[in-house]
């Protein structure tokens, strides 16, 4: 029904289909599960001979959370402000660009984004598989929640420094309509459909009054919306799709390009803590030591060598131990595991998971050491160097990431007999 009512929009706004049809269907395949949806594309094309082959994206996803069942009944979720309000947005930019094509030297692509809230699906596979010419899309908006303009005093414009001088031209334009920019930078929005066109070297800039509306809720009704703050921004993008529109040049801000450019072979660093168990395996008896907790915490950075195969060192404090005749054994210690790391799933762009794998050699070395309460003996009868291996999996998305990792080691703690340690933790980090 949405879908139906945007593309009726379309029509009634005089927006030319592209190629022929609004609807551009696709089904997108991750691990088990299948999405359906469609894509509303529309255009206005422009009138100067060479650069009407050079396009402006503007979109605006129409999808949201659907409903939820409780107490037996159906709730719905209507996400006025995410994101209708972008869609109709996008629907009176049309219709004005129709009206004043003549001043257009660019054309001007216009897109209703379907799967946006199931991982940017729809954005993703039309940036992955051309569905329109990306190597000739100058500069990408994405309208996704402008409803909320004077309850958040301003517009976040994330992106805007993606193109070359964009600061000062939006920024300036968006002074002329009154409406105060509150963030901006270079760094183009991920969780929105600016990540799949962004991650191709393409200028992408987030129009957006925050989350401050009931964000997810079913309370997120048409009642709440600011209109007039709504027609505001249509105003403002008005006149910033028409300015670039007509500009001689539209080029990609330099960092922003060189940091594009490096892609999957770009370096990461990341910090994360985890949490767990620990024992010791008495390997010439016939028990094992009894677990205690232990936890680990650090920074570790990805050296990508291909684009499923990284190398990743890491630095980490890790307490650990287990119980002993002569009471709880707890060790503290410096441990730099060297990963190899394999992408199972590798990343599609947008919000898709990347499932990993991880193995690689330790090293460790115990700076503190005691049992009973009584601090070990590393002179006589204990070794504070280990050895060892690392193994785990983890999934990650949108830099966060989830991993459960084992630790054997080869080594000894013990000089007169073999006491391995051994651990096993779940943690969580963070990928800058």
């Amino acid at each position: 029904m949405a879908a139906e009512y945007v593309i009726d929009q379309f029509v009634n706004a005089g927006i030319s289909p592209w190629y022929g049809t609004y609807r551009h269907e696709f089904i997108s395949s991750g691990g088990m599960v299948s999405t359906e949806g469609c894509n509303i594309i529309g255009w206005v094309e422009g009138n100067d001979p060479i650069l009407k082959n050079e396009f402006i994206v503007v979109g605006a996803h129409y999808d949201h959370v659907a409903y939820r069942i409780r107490n037996g009944k159906k709730v719905v979720y209507n996400g006025a402000d995410d994101n209708a309000s972008g869609t109709a947005t996008l629907i009176e930019l049309g219709r004005w660009l129709v009206n004043n094509k003549n001043k257009l030297k660019r054309s001007v692509i216009l897109i209703a984004f379907d799967g946006e809230e199931a991982g940017l699906i729809g954005s993703t596979h039309m940036v992955t598989n051309h569905v329109i010419p990306i190597e000739k899309v100058q500069v990408m908006f994405s309208m996704d929640m402008v409803g909320m303009l004077s309850t958040y005093g301003g517009i976040d414009m994330k992106g805007n420094k993606t193109i070359a001088n964009g600061d000062e031209i939006l920024n300036s334009i968006a002074s002329k309509h009154g409406i105060s920019v509150k963030k901006q930078g270079r760094n183009f929005e991920k969780q929105t459909d600016t990540a799949p066109f962004g991650s191709q070297g393409i200028p992408a800039i987030h129009i957006f009054t925050s989350t401050i509306s009931p964000y997810h809720k079913p309370e997120d009704d048409a009642n709440l919306l600011d209109y007039k703050g709504i027609a505001k921004i249509g105003d403002f993008m008005i006149d910033a799709v028409s300015a670039l529109s007509n500009m001689d040049k539209l080029k990609p801000d330099r960092r922003f390009l060189a940091q594009s450019q490096s892609k999957w072979y770009s370096p990461k660093l990341g910090v994360r803590i985890s949490a767990g168990n620990s024992n010791h395996l008495y390997k010439k008896e016939f028990y094992v030591g009894k677990q205690i907790f232990a936890a680990q915490a650090g920074f570790f950075t990805q050296v990508n060598l291909t684009k499923t195969v990284s190398l990743q060192p890491e630095v980490l404090y890790r307490t650990a131990g287990s119980e002993h005749p002569n009471g709880i054994l707890r060790t503290h210690e410096i441990i730099v595991p060297v990963n190899i790391r394999l992408s199972l799933i590798p990343k599609k762009g947008g919000m898709s998971p990347d499932l990993f794998v991880l193995v690689g050699p330790y090293y460790s070395h115990k700076f503190l050491a005691k049992v009973g309460g009584d601090n070990l003996d590393f002179t006589n009868s204990y070794w504070n160097n280990e050895k060892g291996l690392q193994f785990g999996i983890g999934i990650e998305m949108m830099g966060i990431h989830i991993v459960s990792t084992a630790q054997r080691s080869f080594t000894s703690i013990d000089r007169n007999s073999k006491v391995l340690p051994s651990s096993y933790t779940v943690g969580v980090g963070f990928v800058f």
